[in-house]
């Protein structure tokens, strides 16, 4: 006799994988919207509404890479709590996860392309009267109005003499993290440039693990966007390769009659996912290109690599783990 939950359960989880997306989609959404607000624009804009709404579709575009992959990982912690056919699972974890992942990408790119674009603000960064460090000089403006510095100090300790001049004003250009400041009125007119560390950003500085895990999920992110720009056949390759090969690691949860050995395979697995496919696009193509002279082969190494992955974890999980593993450990 077929057992109500077991029939149930495929049926419950489309929909649990579809809250946990969009749950970690938030929820990423609104940390990368904090920081980026936080970090450049905190002084020139509130955190209103209308910014929130403006905003919150270029965030969602930058996160919806790793929310659907730690998604993936959450419904696969679930469907080892109750278990059912293994190979229906990952189908319907691979479809949900590519559905959402893909047009998620598509549609979130074009409504951040439409909204209004926010540039650093220069008083972020150079506050009246403090001291701010580009490089060896440090400068000190009496006044800060918009894009203009009033009197502004500047002192060079490298130089033997003439250490400290004061200049009559300058303008101030923040872009893409770089401070550009060029004085004028003085004897000489200095172009200075830097990256300071505002007094937002630093709240926000993580410890040196987080930084490489943000690092590569960056990477990941911005390697598919690329691909998104450039050919949408190889995104669409791409995405199932990477959600593919997710989706099968799931059996790392059923690999050992250890749960807790089992999940930290399955963390450690799609740690390294989030930068396996730069590694492969980067770092192995060029290689593959010179002994193999199929351009489009060459072009799909790294989905071909991530499928095979996921082809062995799928085989390994049907020929050599049991099938009631999963039942019989909460038996």
């Amino acid at each position: 006799m077929v057992r109500w939950g077991a029939v149930r359960e495929p049926l419950k989880l489309p929909f649990i994988h579809l809250l946990f997306i969009l749950s970690s989609t938030i929820l990423l959404a609104l940390l990368d919207l904090c920081w980026s607000w936080g970090v450049s624009q905190a002084g020139a804009h509130r955190f209103t509404f209308t910014y929130f709404l403006e905003q919150f579709p270029s965030s969602a575009f930058s996160v919806i890479v790793p929310a659907v992959v730690i998604s993936t990982l959450l419904i696969g912690f679930r469907m080892a709590r109750h278990p059912f056919s293994r190979l229906l699972g990952m189908v319907l974890v691979l479809a949900v996860s590519y559905l959402v992942m893909v047009n998620g990408m598509i549609w979130l790119g074009r409504l951040s392309s439409e909204a209004r674009t926010t540039e650093a603000i220069p008083r972020q960064f150079v506050q009246p009267r403090t001291l701010v460090r580009l490089g060896s000089t440090v400068l000190a403006a009496n006044t800060v109005a918009g894009a203009d510095l009033g009197p502004t100090l500047v002192a060079n300790p490298s130089r033997t003499s003439a250490r400290l001049t004061v200049y009559p004003g300058g303008t101030v250009i923040v872009k893409d993290g770089t401070l550009a400041v060029r004085l004028t009125g003085g004897p000489s007119s200095p172009a200075l440039s830097g990256a300071p560390l505002s007094t937002a950003s630093s709240v926000f500085v993580p410890d040196r693990i987080t930084a490489f895990f943000l690092r590569d999920i960056h990477t990941l992110t911005s390697d598919y966007h690329r691909l998104l720009d450039r050919s949408l056949p190889q995104f669409f390759a791409a995405c199932f390769a990477l959600l593919f090969l997710c989706s099968a690691s799931l059996m790392l949860l059923r690999v050992t009659r250890w749960p807790l050995a089992n999940v930290v395979l399955l963390a450690a697995a799609v740690r390294g996912y989030f930068s396996l496919y730069h590694l492969l696009a980067v770092d192995l193509a060029p290689q593959v290109a010179q002994a193999v002279a199929d351009p489009l082969l060459v072009r799909l190494f790294p989905e071909a690599v991530m499928a095979g992955l996921a082809v062995v974890l799928l085989l390994v999980d049907i020929l050599f783990v049991p099938a009631r593993r999963a039942e019989e450990r909460l038996a």
